[in-house]
C-alpha cells in the first residue's frame, strides 16, 4: 500500500486534506462552545483532545506536502521521526480521520443535547431573534451590547444605517417620532412602531434598554374609528342644519297659516261691514260692532285672537256667512267627527267670502254624503280614493254657489291653499272644478257616526 508521501498531488491526497480541514474547524467550534457554555472540565477535556488530534493530523499532512515538494533552492531540515510519519501508509491517516469524525459527531450530539436542556448564550440570542418585537440593550455610553434581528432591521428601515451607536439611534427616533405616553410613535413604510426606553442594573453596571412594538393593526383601527367619527360628526352637523331648516320651514308654515287665517277673518269683517252699510235693515249691528272691535284689538295686540262669535266652528261659519249677506244651505248629515267639522267650517268660510268677492252671489249650498260617489269635482286618485279604510266611513263634502262661474281655472292662494294643505294632511282629497260651475269637493275619512244636520 502506498505511503503518505507517495500520493501527494493526487485525488486521495486532496480528499484526505479537505476532510482534515473540516475536522479541524469543527473541533475548534465544539471546543469553544464547551468553554463558553461552562459545561464542565470533562467535556472541555474531551473536546480539547479531539481538537489536538485533528490539529496534529492536519499539521502532518501539510508537513508531508512541504517535504514532497521541497526544492534545492528551498531546503528545510526534517526530523527523522517526521520522515517516518510520511512513510506510513495513507490508509492509517484516513482511519485517524474516521475516528476524529466519530469523536466530533459525539461531541456535537452532546452539545445539542446540552443546549436543549440548558440556557446558553446562543439559545438566548436565537430566542431574542425570533421575537416579533425589537430589543436593544446598550451601555450608558451607547455601545450596543445586544440587539436582535428585528431591531437591526428597524434601524436599517428608519435610518438606512447599520445599528452601531445606540445613543444616536435613540436621538433619531425622538426626532422622527411623535410623543406617545412614555414612548415615541414612529410611522414608516414598514408599519407603525412604538419605541419605549428603560434601564436596568446588572452586576453593578447600568444598561439602557429600547423596545420596539409593531402597533400597525391597533392604530389602523384607531385611524378608521377617527375617520368614522369624523363622518358621524359631519352627519350630526347635517342633521342639525336639517333640523334648523325644518324648524324655519315649520315656523314659516305657521306664519303663513296665521296670515291666511288673519286674512280670512279680516276679509269676513270687511265684507260684514260693507253688507251692513248696504243692508242695515237685515244686518245685526251688534254683531258687526263686536266683530270689528275685536279684530281691531287683535291687530293692535290687545286681544289674544279675533272675534269668533258662536262656540261651534260650523255655527260660527254659518253666522259669519249670514252677516255678509250669504245664505247657507246644508243638505245631508253633518259629521260628528270634530276634525271633519272643523275642515267643513273652514271650507264654508272660504267659499262664502269668495262668493261675495268674486262671484257676486248670495247663496252657498253644501251637500254632504256618505261613502264613495261619482259626482262632479271628485276624481279617482290612486291611493287616495274615498273608500272605507281603517275601519271608518268616508264623507264627501260638495260646496257650490249661485254666483257667476269663474272665467278660467281658479288660482289657489291664501285661504284655499292653506285649506288644501290641511285636508291632505288629514289624509283627504280636495279638488276644485271651474266649469260649468264652481264646485269645491272634499273627501275625508271619519271614524265616528254621522249626526243629523239642519238647514241653515
Amino acid at each position: 500500500m502506498s505511503d503518505l508521501g507517495a500520493i501527494t498531488d493526487t485525488i486521495p491526497w486532496y480528499f484526505i486534506c479537505i476532510v482534515a480541514l473540516i475536522l479541524l474547524v469543527g473541533s475548534i467550534t465544539i471546543f469553544l462552545r464547551a468553554v463558553f457554555d461552562a459545561r464542565g472540565k470533562i467535556t472541555a477535556a474531551f473536546a480539547a483532545m479531539n481538537l489536538l488530534l485533528s490539529f496534529c493530523l492536519y499539521f502532518i499532512l501539510m508537513d508531508c506536502f512541504a517535504f514532497c515538494n521541497m526544492t534545492t533552492s528551498r531546503i528545510r531540515a526534517f526530523l527523522p521521526f517526521e520522515e517516518r510519519l510520511f512513510a506510513i501508509p495513507y490508509f492509517y491517516y484516513a482511519l485517524i480521520e474516521v475516528v476524529s469524525g466519530v469523536l466530533l459527531l459525539l461531541c456535537s450530539r452532546d452539545a445539542l443535547s446540552y443546549r436543549k436542556r440548558n440556557l446558553t448564550q446562543d439559545s438566548i440570542k436565537q430566542a431574542l431573534d425570533s421575537l416579533p418585537e425589537g430589543i436593544l440593550i446598550s451601555s450608558r455610553d451607547g455601545i450596543v451590547r445586544l440587539a436582535n434581528l428585528k431591531m437591526n432591521r428597524l434601524c436599517r428601515l428608519l435610518t438606512g444605517e447599520i445599528l452601531k451607536d445606540a445613543g444616536k439611534f435613540r436621538e433619531q427616533i425622538m426626532e422622527m417620532g411623535k410623543k406617545q405616553g412614555s414612548g415615541f410613535l414612529v410611522r414608516s413604510e414598514g408599519g407603525i412602531f412604538l419605541f419605549e426606553k428603560g434601564s436596568f442594573e446588572l452586576h453593578g453596571d447600568t444598561y439602557e434598554r429600547i423596545t420596539a412594538v409593531d402597533v400597525s393593526d391597533r392604530y389602523q383601527i384607531i385611524d378608521e374609528l377617527e375617520e368614522k367619527n369624523g363622518h358621524l360628526l359631519d352627519i350630526k352637523r347635517r342633521m342639525k342644519d336639517a333640523t334648523e331648516l325644518s324648524a324655519e320651514m315649520f315656523i314659516s308654515q305657521e306664519e303663513a297659516d296665521a296670515r291666511a287665517a288673519l286674512h280670512n277673518q279680516l276679509g269676513q269683517v270687511l265684507l260684514m261691514g260693507r253688507h251692513y252699510i248696504q243692508h242695515k235693515d237685515t244686518t245685526d249691528p251688534k254683531l258687526v260692532y263686536m266683530a270689528t272691535r275685536q279684530m281691531n284689538s287683535f291687530l293692535l295686540g290687545e286681544e289674544a285672537e279675533p272675534y269668533k262669535g258662536e262656540e261651534d266652528d260650523l255655527s260660527r261659519a254659518v253666522a259669519m256667512a249670514g252677516s255678509i249677506g250669504v245664505t247657507v244651505s246644508i243638505r245631508g248629515e253633518i259629521p260628528k267627527d270634530s276634525a271633519v267639522r272643523e275642515l267643513l267650517s273652514r271650507a264654508l268660510t272660504e267659499c262664502t267670502a269668495n262668493t261675495v268677492k268674486h262671484a257676486g252671489g248670495d247663496s252657498v249650498t253644501v251637500d254632504i254624503s256618505e261613502g264613495r260617489q261619482d259626482m262632479p269635482g271628485v276624481s279617482e286618485v290612486a291611493g287616495n280614493t274615498p273608500d272605507n279604510t281603517q275601519g271608518g266611513q268616508s264623507v264627501i263634502i260638495r260646496i257650490t254657489n249661485n254666483g257667476t262661474p269663474p272665467k278660467g281655472r281658479v288660482s289657489e292662494s291664501g285661504g284655499l291653499l292653506s285649506l288644501r294643505r290641511d285636508v291632505e294632511a288629514a289624509g283627504g282629497v280636495m279638488e276644485i272644478v271651474s266649469e260649468p260651475e264652481f264646485v269645491l269637493s272634499i273627501s275625508l275619512n271619519q271614524n265616528n257616526d254621522l249626526k243629523n244636520g239642519t238647514n241653515g
